[in-house]
Parts: structure tokens; C-alpha cells; sequence
């Protein structure tokens, strides 16, 4: 009887932490100024035939746009040089992420053919999620954002990611930890050596950033990958004891077009989800796109209409997808 006590002592005790920081949250959030996104599915590029399809579709999961930018300058957009969309299924808990890769050559409304990534420069966010739906007949509706520097303080409030690094890749990281601590104002950190280890907040955004080891981009969208991965990871099965760090410590450094009750929603599910696996994908595969040169500058030409056939099947379908 007296465990009992002392459980549901502790239990209260937790839940109202986590209660508070979400009243404080809330205060803070009132401080912020984010992107407001249109709630119509045309200002969002969603067609009538996606949202009619989707609408039939048991169990549909919920796509929530990540991107990963460079800029410091809140008056300035960066690059998305990362894209990643995030599926989560409530229902099953199932949760997957599908990079698209960043030189993706594609129709942008209002600039017409570019790599995919420069649609947040052009546009923010709203261009950005108008560009995916649009392109891969997609229904996302939300986005949330990270700078670098916002990136690295996640990762240190979740305790690092354990990351298996490269003897080619630890030079690389190196560098990139120098550039971030410079820009950051905060002491570097290097590696000293390669293998299983764990990885602070600006080493493991250092390792986002590698792209000269490897195939590319390629490998960077799945170095990317392995950072969340880790991070999801360490998340699951936290409970109701990780609520007060992913309320103080991860959503403050978020910027998003969702709500504190969608995010604490969200957290929560990541949080309590039973299923440790994350499933992947990488588009557009490789059987379906292809490098070239155009205007002597390097775009990923890919086959559009499979692309999007690939995503579907991959985030409503549980079909993987191939090479």
C-alpha cells in the first residue's frame, strides 16, 4: 500500500510539472510570431482528387513537413536543406519519414523549375509545403522549422544521439563543428576518433551537414535520418517523465505552424509509442530520377508521377520502397 502511495505521489507530481510547463509554454508561444499558413487545402496545393482520395482512406495518418535551414536572420529564408515528411498514425503508431532530397528538380508556382530546397528561400514555409503537395499529390498541412543552432539545443536537451561515425566522416564533422561553434558563439567539440559513440547537439547537426563523404546528398538525407532516429528513439517509451524536458526544452525551439495542443499531442504520442520502429524512405528513388546538368548547374531529374506513386504507397500503404 505504501508503493502504491509513493507511485501515485510521483505520478501527480510529474503530470503537474508537465502541466505548468505547458501553461508556460503557452505565455511564451503568445511572444512568438510564426508564419501563419492558409486553412484551405487549394492555398496549400492539396488537389481536390488527393483530399477526395485521402478522405476514403481508413486510418490516414498525419503528414507534418520538417524542414532544416541555415538561417540565423528570422527576416531572411535559407535553403531547406532538409525536407523530410513526417507521418505519424495515431492509430497504429506507426511512425515514418520520407526525405526528399534537396536538388529535386520541380515545378515552384511563381519561379517554375528549380531545386525543391530553394522553395522555402523563395517563400517560406507556405511555398514550400504548396510545392510538395503540389509535385508528389500530397496533403500536408503543418510544418515545423529548425535552424542549426535550434537543432544542436534539441539534441542536447534529449541527452545526444548515438551515431556509428566514419573514419571518412570524422574530418568533415570536424569542420562543420568549427563553422557551428564560430557562428553559435559556443566552444567546439571534436571528435577525436570514429565508431559507436554519442554525439552532442552541434556534433550531430555537424553530421547533417557532411556531404563531401559518400554518395552526396544521398547520404546526407540519410545521415539526417539517423540523427531523428536516435532522437525518436531515446523519446519512446519515456513517458510521462520526458513531458517536462520536450515542454521546457524541445518545443521552444521549434517554430511551426501547429498549435501547443497539436505539438504536446504529438510529443506525447512519440512519447507512449509502443513501436520502436521507424520506418524510412528516401525519394525519389533512384530507378526513377537522375542527375544533369542544366544551365551548367546539377538538378536531380526525377519522374514526377512514380515519385508521388512511391510516397503514396509508402506512407497510406506500408508498401517499402525500393532503389
Amino acid at each position: 500500500m505504501k508503493k502504491i502511495t509513493i507511485y501515485i505521489s510521483l505520478f501527480i507530481l510529474l503530470t503537474s510539472t508537465a502541466q505548468a510547463q505547458l501553461d508556460t509554454l503557452r505565455i511564451r508561444s503568445q511572444q512568438k510570431s510564426f508564419p501563419k499558413l492558409p486553412s484551405s487545402s487549394e492555398a496549400l496545393g492539396i488537389s481536390p482528387a488527393v483530399a477526395q482520395r485521402n478522405s476514403k482512406t481508413l486510418n490516414t495518418p498525419v503528414n507534418i513537413a520538417l524542414f532544416g535551414t541555415d538561417s540565423r536572420n528570422s527576416q531572411v529564408e535559407g535553403n531547406a536543406d532538409v525536407i523530410i515528411i513526417l507521418s505519424i498514425n495515431p492509430s497504429t503508431q506507426k511512425i515514418k519519414m520520407s526525405s526528399i532530397l534537396r536538388d529535386t528538380y520541380v515545378d515552384i508556382e511563381g519561379i517554375g523549375m528549380d531545386k525543391i530546397n530553394t522553395a522555402y528561400a523563395q517563400g517560406g514555409p507556405l511555398l514550400a509545403i504548396k510545392t510538395i503537395n503540389q509535385n508528389f499529390a500530397l496533403d500536408i498541412k503543418d510544418y515545423i522549422h529548425v535552424d542549426f543552432l535550434s537543432a544542436a539545443a534539441i539534441v542536447d536537451a534529449l541527452g545526444g544521439v548515438t551515431i556509428d561515425l566514419k573514419p571518412e566522416e570524422s574530418g568533415y564533422l570536424n569542420n562543420y563543428v568549427k563553422e557551428i561553434s564560430f557562428e553559435g558563439d559556443i566552444p567546439a567539440a571534436p571528435i577525436m576518433k570514429a565508431g559507436l559513440q554519442k554525439l552532442n547537439g552541434k556534433q550531430a547537426v555537424a553530421y547533417t551537414r557532411i556531404r563531401d563523404a559518400g554518395r552526396g546528398d544521398y547520404d546526407r538525407t540519410d545521415r539526417q535520418k539517423m540523427v531523428l532516429v536516435s532522437l525518436f528513439s531515446s523519446m519512446q517509451g519515456g513517458g510521462v517523465s520526458l513531458l517536462p524536458v520536450f515542454l521546457s526544452k524541445v518545443l521552444p525551439n521549434l517554430e511551426t505552424s501547429m498549435n501547443q495542443l497539436s505539438l504536446f499531442s504529438i510529443g506525447s504520442s512519440i512519447l507512449n509509442s509502443k513501436t520502436k520502429l521507424i520506418e524510412q524512405g528516401r525519394f525519389p528513388l533512384d530507378s526513377a530520377s537522375k542527375g544533369e546538368r542544366i544551365n551548367n548547374i546539377w538538378y536531380l531529374r526525377a519522374d514526377l508521377k512514380a515519385t508521388s506513386t512511391s510516397l503514396y504507397n509508402f506512407i497510406y500503404k506500408d508498401v517499402v520502397p525500393g532503389k
